[in-house]
């Protein structure tokens, strides 16, 4: 076992920040073994609680790391460390990436990736919209990314998979405990090679409160883009859509009911700025950049505009001559519904011509 997996599984196990402590160790360029070769000296000195000293000590003077990645040997899991050729290079490069991974299934992932989250409470709607999302992923060549949760993360998995799509669930549990209970034939169709399983915590760990909050910044990594389908202001979709903005991904988000709780937090978003997704086709197209290939050549004045719709002009134009506007504004003035006026506006946004002025206006200039 080399000492960089060793000093990783030594920090998974400990109960210590992991990104945090391993962040640490490198800005004071010191190797992995130092780790357990200096001890509680630099534990302390790296800011570890007492509990965690206590659980390092332990540790290192057992054979944890090699039983744990005999376990994992025997279970058919890779263990993936920072540094491997295979490591995901939306993982790179952030303070709080995870620098282990345990890893069930197809590796390394085919992209490109989309991440789809929302409540497990969902409606039939919600639940209908997440499988055609995800099976629309898989149809244009793409891999879902979402958690391991009933509701929408399993409609979206379930949606990929029904078209021999590849499918990616984040664990806030070991990549061998089936959570919530009846999931594992979903687990097992992922860990069989249909998908992926991924998970940064040791081989059973059970369901904690602090994990999922904390595994949705992996989902957010892989958001290229996050689909937000049905969720609660106060919910794990929507800290994971903050997460997405401030790595700079794209965020759309389902149009839900506006009496319905389930459904606030993915309004807001809307509201926000955040690209109603009104069709899949134009999703679809959008995102996988089959829109945007057929104007690619053409010299940058005339981009997009040789391509636009009628009702994209239109929209464009109203926009360059009356500044920035809201949604209603432009149906009323451009005679159009505010569905088409949606439609339109991601299809601009998409191609760089029109740009979110803030809440719920648009504008053709950037703010």
């Amino acid at each position: 076992m080399s000492p960089l997996l060793r000093a990783l599984l030594l920090i998974s196990a400990s109960g210590a920040p992991a990104s945090r402590l391993w962040s640490a160790i490198e800005s004071e360029g010191l190797p992995p073994e130092a780790l357990w070769q200096e001890g509680p000296p630099l534990w302390r000195r790296l800011g570890c609680s007492q509990s965690v000293i206590d659980s390092l000590r332990t540790l290192c003077e057992s054979s944890w790391p090699e039983e744990e990645a005999e376990r994992a040997d025997g279970l058919g899991v890779r263990l993936v460390a920072f540094r491997d050729d295979s490591w995901p290079k939306d993982l790179s490069g952030q303070p709080d990436s995870p620098r282990l991974l345990y890893v069930a299934g197809e590796w390394p992932m085919r992209g490109p990736f989309v991440s789809v989250v929302g409540t497990r409470r969902c409606s039939q709607y919600g639940s209908r919209a997440a499988f055609e999302i995800g099976r629309a992923v898989a149809d244009a060549g793409g891999t879902v990314v979402s958690g391991g949760a009933a509701g929408i993360d399993r409609a979206a998995h379930e949606g990929c998979l029904s078209v021999g799509g590849a499918s990616t669930a984040v664990l806030g549990t070991g990549v061998d405990v089936a959570y919530p209970r009846g999931h594992e034939p979903l687990f097992e169709r992922l860990a069989g090679g249909e998908g992926t399983l991924l998970s940064e915590y040791p081989l059973g760990s059970g369901p904690k409160q602090w994990r999922f909050p904390e595994r949705n910044r992996i989902i957010a990594s892989f958001a290229r883009p996050l689909v937000v389908v049905e969720a609660p202001v106060r919910s794990g979709a929507m800290i994971t859509a903050r997460l997405a903005l401030e790595l700079g991904r794209e965020v759309w988000a389902v149009p839900g009911r506006i009496n319905e709780g389930t459904c606030e937090g993915s309004n807001r978003l809307i509201y926000d700025g955040a690209t109603p997704l009104v069709s899949i086709p134009d999703f679809i197209s959008l995102t996988f950049n089959r829109q945007l290939s057929l104007f690619c050549d053409l010299p940058p004045d005339d981009r997009n505009t040789a391509v636009l719709s009628e009702k994209e002009q239109r929209i464009l134009c109203l926009l360059e001559k009356s500044g920035d506007r809201t949604v209603d504004n432009l149906a009323v003035e451009g005679k159009m519904t505010p569905a088409d006026v949606f439609s339109s506006l991601a299809a601009l946004m998409a191609a760089g011509q029109v740009f979110q002025a803030g809440p719920g206006r648009w504008s053709s200039t950037p703010k």
